[in-house]
C-alpha cells in the first residue's frame, strides 16, 4: 500500500485520533491518525477474531511524519465500551471459571505495553514511515467498542470505527440454580427455586442461537410435579434461546454428607454441548427452635371467675422459619416465606397422652392463646376425665409447622402447671383492658407522695421508673411480672428534690411516659 492510498483513506475515513501537541518531539504540530482496514461503517467481528487499524503520523497539514519513529512520543490507546479485561464474572454467575473474558492490542504479533485494563501504550520507534498497524481481538460479545488515542487535539477526529463482536457457535451451556441459602448450594424442599440456561459459545459469552435441549439429573426422579407454575423440564425437549429461566421444586431431602442434587443441560443434537449446575443440597426446613415464655413452669394457675382471661405466650423468632424471605428468581424482586402456625397443647402430666389441641391467637399466626378461666375449668374435666376435678397436674408446650415440619417449643416436654379450681365462679368480673394506658399522677404537684395508675392488657413483664430531665434515673417504682388489668401504685418521693420529673411505664413492647413535679 503506498503512501498516497493510505492519506486517502485516513482523510477520507475521518478517523484520525490522538496528536501531539508541538514541541512533544518534532516540529509544530503532530500526531498519530487510525482507520480500520475495513470498508466504511461499524466493523462485525466474531469474539476471538482481529481486527486491524492503521496507524498514521501526520502534522497539521495532512501530511505523514515519516520520521516518526526518531522525532515521536508514546501515545496510548484506550478502549472503550468493553469491560472485557474487568469482567469479576459476576454477569455468567457462579458456575462459570474465571477468566474466559479478555481483551488485547497487539503489534507485529506482540500485546503493547499494557497501562490498565483499557489502555496501551505504543512507542514512536513501532512506527515505520510514519505508520504502525495495531490489531483488537476480544472474546466478550460487546457492541460499539471503539479506540481513542491521547494525547489529543481539537482539530482531529480522533476516534476509531466501532466493532460489534458477536457470540461465536454454542459450544456449552451455563445451567444455574439461584440459592435460597448463604454459601450458594441449597434448595427448600417442595419449595420452588429457579433454574438458569443459556446457550453459550466458548469465551462464556450467550448466543441467541435457538438450540433444542434435554435435561436430566443425578437423581431425575425427584422433581415435583404437582405444584402450579413449576415446568415439567424432564419430560422431552425443549427450544432455549437466550438466557431462559425455570421454576422447579424438589421432593427428597438431599443433605451433606450424602450425595447432593445437579442438573444436567444437553444439546439434543450433540450430547457433547452441555453444561450442569454445581452439586446442591435440597433441605428441609422445620421451623426455627423457640421457648416457651408465661405462665412460667411449676405454675400454679387458681381458677376463679369463669370468664377471667389466661395468656400462655411463647417466643415468635426473627425468622420463625429457614424458608423465609427469600426472592425466588433473580429476576423478581418478590419475596415469598413460609407461613408458621402455632398449637398450644396441653397433656397430664402423668402419662403425657391424653391431650388437647388448640390453635393459637389469629388462627394459628400469633405466639399467644388466650383462654379463659372456665375453658381451662373444661380442659382440666376433659383431661382427667371427671367433671368433679378440682386439682390436676398438667404439662403445656407448643408445636409450630410450616406446614411440612413441626418444631416443639423448649424445654422438654413442656411447662408444668397444676390447675385448681376449688370455688371458681360464673360471676362476671369487670372488663379486660383493651390497651397499655398510664394515667397522670395525682395529685400534681405533690409533696411527698402521689398515685399513678396504668392498666396492661396481658400478663407480661412491667417496669414503671422515674426520670430526672437529663435521662437519668431517680427511682423505680414498679418491676417484674403483672397480670392484666388495672394497677394503682404509690409512689414516694421523700428522697428527690424539687423539680420536674418523668415517669415511663414499659411493658407489652410499648413505653409510655408523663411528667410529674415536686414541690417541697
Amino acid at each position: 500500500m503506498n503512501v498516497r492510498h493510505l492519506l486517502s483513506l485516513t482523510i477520507g475515513l475521518s478517523m484520525c485520533v490522538a496528536m501531539l501537541q508541538a514541541g512533544q518531539g518534532g516540529p509544530g504540530k503532530g500526531g498519530i491518525a487510525i482507520n480500520a482496514n475495513a470498508v466504511m461503517g461499524d466493523i462485525q467481528r466474531l469474539v476471538g477474531e482481529e481486527v486491524c487499524f492503521t496507524l498514521t503520523a501526520k502534522d497539521d497539514n495532512g501530511n505523514v511524519i515519516r520520521s516518526w519513529d526518531q522525532i515521536g512520543n508514546p501515545v496510548t490507546l484506550t478502549l472503550s465500551n468493553t469491560d472485557a479485561n474487568s469482567d469479576t464474572n459476576m454477569q455468567s454467575w457462579n458456575a462459570d471459571p474465571d477468566g474466559y473474558s479478555w481483551a488485547i492490542l497487539k503489534h507485529n504479533g506482540v500485546e503493547l505495553t499494557k497501562i490498565s485494563a483499557t489502555e496501551w501504550s505504543i512507542p514512536n520507534t513501532d512506527f515505520v514511515d510514519g505508520m504502525a498497524e495495531v490489531c483488537l481481538t476480544c472474546t466478550k460479545a460487546d457492541t460499539g467498542v471503539f479506540i481513542t488515542i491521547t494525547p489529543t487535539l481539537s482539530f482531529l477526529n480522533q476516534v476509531s470505527q466501532s466493532v460489534d463482536f458477536i457470540a461465536d457457535e454454542i459450544t456449552n451451556y451455563l445451567v444455574d440454580i439461584t440459592s435460597a441459602t448463604t454459601p450458594d448450594d441449597g434448595v427448600y424442599l417442595l419449595r420452588p427455586y429457579e433454574l438458569i440456561v443459556a446457550p453459550r459459545d466458548r469465551y462464556l459469552n450467550v448466543s441467541n442461537q435457538t438450540i433444542r435441549t434435554r435435561f436430566t439429573a443425578r437423581f431425575p426422579g425427584e422433581f415435583d410435579q404437582q405444584q402450579p407454575g413449576l415446568a415439567d423440564i424432564f419430560s422431552g425437549e425443549v427450544f432455549i434461546q437466550g438466557l431462559t429461566n425455570y421454576l422447579i421444586a424438589s421432593r427428597i431431602i438431599r443433605e451433606k454428607p450424602v450425595e447432593p442434587q445437579f442438573i444436567v443441560a444437553y444439546s439434543s443434537d450433540d450430547f457433547t454441548i452441555q453444561g450442569q449446575t454445581d452439586p446442591f443440597e435440597v433441605l428441609s426446613h422445620a421451623p426455627t427452635a423457640f421457648s416457651l415464655i408465661d405462665p412460667p413452669d411449676h405454675f400454679i394457675m387458681n381458677l376463679a371467675l369463669s370468664v377471667d382471661v389466661q395468656d400462655f405466650t411463647w417466643q415468635r423468632p426473627n425468622p420463625p422459619d429457614p424458608y423465609w424471605d427469600i426472592q425466588v428468581s433473580r429476576f423478581d424482586p418478590a419475596r415469598v416465606s413460609d407461613e408458621v402456625r402455632y398449637t398450644w397443647v396441653i397433656v397430664d402430666s402423668i402419662s403425657l397422652t391424653s391431650a388437647q389441641r388448640i390453635a393459637s391467637n389469629n388462627n394459628g399466626l400469633d405466639p399467644t392463646l388466650s383462654l379463659t378461666h372456665g375453658q381451662l375449668w373444661g380442659i382440666m374435666q376433659t383431661l382427667s376425665g371427671q367433671a368433679t376435678t378440682r386439682k390436676y397436674q398438667c404439662v403445656w408446650y407448643v408445636e409450630a409447622t410450616d406446614g411440612l415440619f413441626i418444631t416443639k417449643s423448649d424445654p422438654t416436654p413442656g411447662h408444668h402447671i397444676t390447675l385448681v379450681a376449688d370455688g371458681i365462679s360464673s360471676v362476671k368480673s369487670a372488663p379486660r383492658p383493651e390497651f397499655v394506658t398510664l394515667s397522670q399522677n395525682y395529685p400534681n404537684p405533690f409533696n411527698p407522695s402521689t398515685t399513678i395508675r396504668f392498666t396492661t392488657t396481658k400478663r407480661s413483664d412491667v417496669s414503671l421508673k422515674v426520670y430526672d430531665l437529663l435521662g437519668g434515673e431517680v427511682a423505680t417504682i414498679q418491676t417484674g411480672v403483672m397480670d392484666a388489668g388495672d394497677h394503682t401504685v404509690i409512689f414516694d418521693a421523700a428522697k428527690l428534690r424539687s423539680g420536674v420529673y418523668v415517669y415511663r411505664l414499659e411493658a407489652e413492647g410499648k413505653s409510655l411516659s408523663r411528667r410529674m413535679v415536686v414541690m417541697k
